[in-house]
């Protein structure tokens, strides 16, 4: 009876430290990464609530970082423009002067800002996984 506690004790701890260090791998959100990272610049704003960031980076870096702090579903670049697809976004990438200018946008806006180039891309007008298809994404 001992030894079937202790085994209990032990897969108990197990478990807690298989949770715990679990939580260590939850990807940061896309839109925490910028908003922590990046400069808001509410000038560069896009009307429908794009919300705008600057970066000294070049828009290849910058992309490349937001990308490893929060694994896009889909990640493209065109030109000297990156585009990221997230559940409920759509971040792009674009130069601005000597830096990068990040426009973050939920996703039925910022498939509606890009349509012409991200419909190129497959995109869904919708957020990918939306129960509701003929209703804007939140």
């Amino acid at each position: 009876m001992n030894l079937s506690r202790t085994v209990i004790g032990f897969v108990a701890v197990a478990a807690l430290l298989l949770s715990v260090a679990g939580c260590g791998d939850d990807v940061e959100s896309a839109r925490d990464f910028i908003a922590a990272k990046y400069s808001r610049a509410t000038s560069l704003d896009q009307v429908n609530d794009g919300r705008a960031y600057t970066a000294t980076l070049a828009p290849a870096a910058v992309g490349s970082a937001i990308v490893a702090a929060a694994k896009p579903l889909d990640n493209r670049r065109v030109g000297d423009r990156t585009y990221l697809q997230y559940r409920n976004d759509i971040i792009t990438v674009a130069p601005h002067g000597p830096g990068s200018m990040i426009l973050v946008d939920q996703y039925a806006n910022g498939y509606r800002r890009h349509h012409s180039t991200v419909s190129s891309f497959g995109w869904p007008s919708q957020p990918p996984g939306s129960e509701y298809r003929g209703q804007s994404g939140k």
